[in-house]
């Protein structure tokens, strides 16, 4: 963990002095805001909100420094009452990662802070984790590429059969109450993958799968497994998802879906 942080300031303040066209400031923010409702709904699944939110500080030459900003808030249904909406855990996530952006794909180093608190509970079931990570992956799976497609060279139906991927590991270190707190993940790896099936003008459709594959404290493996099927329409600055959401298989601790396995939504990426 002080091995990625430390060489990140090292890489950070490098870029300082230099002139010219290879440093550019940018301020320049990418990300997501999504919603959706579970067909099953109860007491602790009804309604899921995610914001999610990358700013671009600097580049130097190929070299990008970012914050990162997470905010999900979890939602149950009250049945038989007159507040039916009822938020019971929030989860918030912050982190700096430097990228190293080539022709193709993308290398980064991140340093996160993880927590999930309970809303309005008499039982304490705080959740956080400190996670250095490890991410690599193509362009185009960048929000600010895979929002911002050019419009197609020719009209008509295109058939685009384009995948994109990010791969990532995270690390829950160091241990200890002041670091991680009510997890037993020790490794996690993300394997996502987006492929763009068509594109009619400015709409199209893709499949996302998320995966999560887990390493437990005590050696044992768990895994979550999601897949999206999206129909996209493309703006000039971002574009509008709306999907059908589906968990075939989720035995990890951490809000499992395995009895809420079907939602629909609606994602606004940028």
């Amino acid at each position: 963990m002080r091995l990625i942080l430390i060489t990140t300031l090292i890489i950070s303040a490098s870029a300082f002095p230099a002139a010219g066209g290879d440093f550019e400031l940018l301020f320049e923010g990418h990300g997501d805001i999504e919603s959706y409702i579970y067909f099953k709904q109860d007491e602790v699944f009804f309604i899921d909100t995610e914001l999610n939110a990358s700013v671009e500080t600097f580049r130097y030459k190929q070299f990008f420094l970012l914050v990162d900003l997470f905010k999900e808030t979890h939602m149950g249904r009250k049945f038989n009452s007159n507040m039916v909406f009822d938020p019971s855990r929030a989860h918030w996530s912050f982190g700096l990662s430097a990228r190293i952006e080539k022709s193709r794909h993308f290398f980064e180093a991140q340093m996160h802070h993880d927590c999930f608190h309970t809303i309005d509970r008499w039982d304490d079931k705080s959740i956080y984790w400190n996670s250095p990570r490890l991410g690599f992956g193509t362009l185009d799976y960048l929000a600010k590429y895979k929002y911002h497609l050019p419009r197609p060279d020719k009209e008509g139906l295109i058939r685009e059969n384009k995948l994109d991927y990010y791969l990532m590991v995270n690390f829950y270190a160091p241990r200890g109450i002041s670091f991680q707190k009510n997890h037993d993940y020790e490794v996690t790896f993300n394997t996502n993958f987006r492929y763009l099936v068509l594109r009619y003008g400015r709409m199209g459709a893709a499949l996302d799968s998320y995966n999560l594959w887990v390493v437990t404290k005590d050696n044992d493996f768990e895994s979550q497994h999601r897949l999206d099927l999206k129909f996209i329409l493309y703006g000039s600055r971002g574009a509008m998802e709306i999907y059908i959401r589906h968990w075939p298989f989720d035995n990890q601790s951490i809000r499992s879906r395995r009895n809420n396995k079907w939602a629909f939504g609606v994602h606004l990426g940028f």
